[in-house]
């Protein structure tokens, strides 16, 4: 690619000492409905030593360092940049594993906006389980940034939709096409079905946007997962805002022919659901318990004091339990069920966190402070910093739909991640760091726009 340079390598960390002895454990009150949270602080221990295995399996041996919580153990890897560049933009990550075995890496280098000309991401396949992701090449015109629904196939493929969809026909709100893509050959063949995905039987009129733009129509956003319920039945989750609503509403859908057309099937959670809510539900992630039941995690609102919402179906996303919250916040969670039973999900804003429970419904979290974590085995001039505070009055500036424009928040990571397990029991993480806030990277600033990897492995004890 011209402007970017796409490298896998070692960060240089300070010494052992200067790590801290305790690494930040958050703060959390108990979930609504679910029982307590642990609290406190996490022991951040000395060198973790890996097993000989461990030492042959890992992609960064040279470092490690464990974590305890209460019932697990952690032995993280040291931050690596998987992909960065001088000047513009690398964010918004997203990272997928093939059943073939590959790893792709996307991300965005795109201004997060709806009035883009053109939306084009970077995609990077890894052969060697992560070590590298040196064969890269760009997607235009089909992708937007983070956060579209994807599904991993038996077959090898990764199949999926855009998250931007296109009234069809035009003049009415309640049907809708998106591109319907595939990945096969392990990432090396990439093929789009423009405008071939269909969503049909919406309940009410979807809000028009004040002003259409070529990438974007309606306040509407494909964003989440694509779960499998039975052997040609998937589901999944789209965020819009209806006419009339001051609020965001997720809908689940439902598809019968690999993800071509879409009905209607329920409302995961209404404008109203939510009374604290600054935005609604309008980020969720999906995925399946380990009892078959469905579990619906979202955004509702992008600051510390917008607690992520969730729900449960137990008969196949036809109807939802009443809205709990978890102590994590704010942005795009992500989630998934490692082999050994944990729930991991990954999410910030500000700061990053990984939040794990140990109890097969995720009724009680734990987490870690990743930026804390990052920070404290990098150099000062690849750290992340966000401000704690929120921005004052003066401080703010909206666009035309109301949304506070974080460039004035001078914050370093969009805090979305991307989470996958590699292996049993060890989970990637990716997340950015932009030194620029939303703003791009000027040339010869010096800077460097990045996608850091995490390797986590995450024991029982």
């Amino acid at each position: 690619m011209k402007d970017t340079e796409e490298k896998c390598r070692d960060i240089g960390a300070q010494s052992s000492e200067s790590v801290p002895e305790r690494l930040g454990f958050f703060p959390a009150s108990p979930m609504t409905n679910c029982g307590t949270v642990l609290g406190g602080s996490v022991p951040f221990g000395s060198e973790a030593v890996p097993t000989p295995s461990e030492r042959k399996t890992s992609t960064n041996s040279s470092a490690h360092h464990s974590v305890l919580l209460k019932g697990l153990t952690l032995v993280l890897s040291r931050p690596r940049v998987v992909a960065e560049t001088a000047v513009g933009r690398c964010w918004y990550p997203d990272l997928l594993r093939f059943s073939t075995g590959e790893l792709m890496l996307n991300y965005s280098l795109n201004a997060d906006a709806n009035d883009n000309r053109h939306n084009s991401q970077v995609v990077c396949i890894s052969t060697d389980q992560g070590r590298t992701f040196d064969f890269t090449y760009d997607v235009n015109g089909f992708h937007n940034s983070g956060g579209e629904p994807r599904i991993s196939l038996a077959d090898g493929r990764i199949v999926g939709t855009s998250a931007f969809l296109r009234p069809d026909p035009p003049g009415q709100w309640r049907r809708f096409v998106a591109h319907y893509w595939s990945y096969e050959n392990g990432g090396r063949r990439y093929t789009v079905d423009a405008w071939g995905a269909t969503v049909e039987g919406l309940p009410r009129d979807v809000e028009r946007l004040r002003t259409t733009t070529r990438t974007w129509w309606g306040r509407i956003n494909w964003f989440g997962d694509i779960v499998e319920l039975e052997s040609g039945t998937w589901i999944s989750t789209i965020s819009m805002r209806f006419r009339g609503d001051k609020r965001e509403s997720t809908l689940a859908v439902i598809s019968r022919d690999a993800g071509c057309h879409w009905h209607y099937l329920s409302t995961v959670a209404g404008a109203d659901a939510i009374s604290d809510a600054k935005e609604g539900f309008d980020e969720p992630c999906l995925i399946r318990l380990a009892d078959g039941d469905l579990m619906c995690v979202s955004r509702v609102g992008p600051h510390e004091d917008q607690k992520l919402a969730r729900t449960y179906s137990s008969d196949g996303g036809k109807t939802w339990s009443p809205i709990d919250r978890l102590p994590a916040f704010s942005v795009a969670p992500q989630m998934c069920r490692i082999k050994n039973g944990i729930l991991a999900l990954s999410t910030g804003r500000p700061g990053l966190f990984l939040w794990l429970a140990t109890d097969p419904r995720g009724n009680h979290w734990q987490s870690l402070d990743v930026m804390v974590y990052h920070n404290s085995v990098v150099g000062e001039a690849l750290q992340i910093t966000v401000p704690r505070e929120e921005p004052t009055a003066a401080g703010r500036s909206t666009n035309d739909d109301g949304i506070v424009d974080l460039d004035t928040q001078k914050q370093q990571t969009t805090a979305y991640t991307a989470l996958v397990e590699v292996t049993q029991n060890r989970v990637f993480l990716v997340y950015d760091r932009s030194p620029f806030g939303w703003k791009p990277v000027p040339a010869q600033a010096g800077e460097r726009s990045q996608i850091f990897l995490i390797e986590i492995d995450i024991w029982r004890t």
